[in-house]
This record gives structure tokens, sequence and C-alpha cells, in this order.
């Protein structure tokens, strides 16, 4: 079961979408809060995701459940879109999307399939992953910062939900993270979209 309440370090984390700046020279500056653990989580088909198969790629994370009808489906729009704009620009190959699940113990592989093949998912470019409980805690509470809270709630179907981050994670090349976003912000989608493509085009420095 998820126990993971009130996780204060969230709000002070994440608290904001990363603000773009740009040097004279042309380089965007994004700050580095860390890298990502390791960890082997399962996707969609079966496979192992692996922290390694991030290295050399771009990588955009949210957190969504199947179930879900409050905030994930604008996350996976907005996901969505995402996807559409790197194959639109040739990136496919440069960067990927990972939508990782808060809910293990019902996201079958089959179920995050399923949820995929809704919203036009290329497995090519979008992936859907689930872990255990420790790796969860690992990657998305403890690394990324992102709020996972089970809560009763008898409207639903198995008496709970679940809330958690609504932000976006950017990670770079070296599997470090670079920037958190919210999908509720237009502008903050349109600065992710911005630094995603400066770091595939090596046009980022480390902000201090």
């Amino acid at each position: 079961m998820l126990r993971w309440l009130g996780i204060t370090a969230f709000v002070l984390f994440a608290a904001g979408a990363t603000a773009l700046t740009v040097t004279q020279h042309g380089a965007v500056l994004l700050p580095v809060y860390g890298a990502l653990p390791a960890f082997s989580f399962t996707d969609e088909r079966g496979g192992t995701v692996r922290r390694d198969d991030l290295l050399g790629k771009v990588s955009v994370v949210d957190f969504v459940f199947t179930s879900c009808s409050s905030a994930c489906p604008l996350l996976s729009a907005e996901m969505g879109r995402l996807q559409t704009e790197l194959v639109r620009r040739g990136l496919g190959d440069r960067a990927q999307l990972l939508s990782v699940s808060v809910d293990p113990e019902r996201d079958t592989p089959e179920r995050l399939r399923e949820l995929g093949a809704r919203y036009g998912a290329d497995p090519k470019t979008w992936r859907f992953v689930r872990g255990d409980e420790s790796a969860l805690r690992a990657v998305v509470v403890d690394s990324m910062k992102q709020d996972i809270t089970r809560e009763v709630d008898k409207s639903e179907r198995d008496g709970f939900t679940i809330l958690h981050g609504t932000r976006f994670v950017l990670v770079d090349k070296e599997a470090r993270l670079r920037g958190f976003y919210d999908a509720h912000d237009p502008a903050s989608m349109q600065q992710l979209r911005e630094a995603i493509f400066a770091l595939v085009s090596g046009r980022v420095s480390v902000a201090q």
C-alpha cells in the first residue's frame, strides 16, 4: 500500500516552474537538482526500463494512474502534444517521454498499454512504466520530490483515490534533474518546450 503522506520537500523543491535565463552567448541556464538513482521499472509491453536507458536522451517524466479522472487526462493530453511536436521536429530519437504510474497495484502493463493507446502513444517515443513501492519512493518521492498520497474516497470503486504531483520533470542526457513544469500553466509548458530543445541541441549551461 502507498503510505506517503505530507511530503513537505515537494513544496520546497518544486514550488514553481524553472525560469529560463539565456546568456549573451545564447545558452539557456538550467539548474541541476540532482541525479536519478538506479531503478528498474516495467513498461506497458512487459519490458524493463532502467536508469541507464535514459542516458543519451532528454527525458520528460510525468505521473499518472489509469483510473484517474481528475488531473491525469490533462497530463496525458499535454504529453500527447509534446510527442507530436518532438516527432514533427525530427527529435523522436533524441528525446523521450515517460509516464510513471503512481498506482502500481492496479496498473498492470495491459492497463498502461490501453492508456497509451487512448492518447496515441508511440512506444518509440512515449512509454508507460510501473514499479514496486520502494522503487517509486526512491525515484518519485525522494529524488523527483513529487508527492504521492492515498486518501479515502467512498465515491471511488475501491474506496480511495491517489493525489500526486502534476508537474512535468525534465531530465537531461546524464539522468540529471533540470526542471519542474506546471501542467496547468501554459507559460510553464512553453518553458518546458524551450528547455527540451535547448538540452537536445546542447545549448545549456548550469545555473549556479
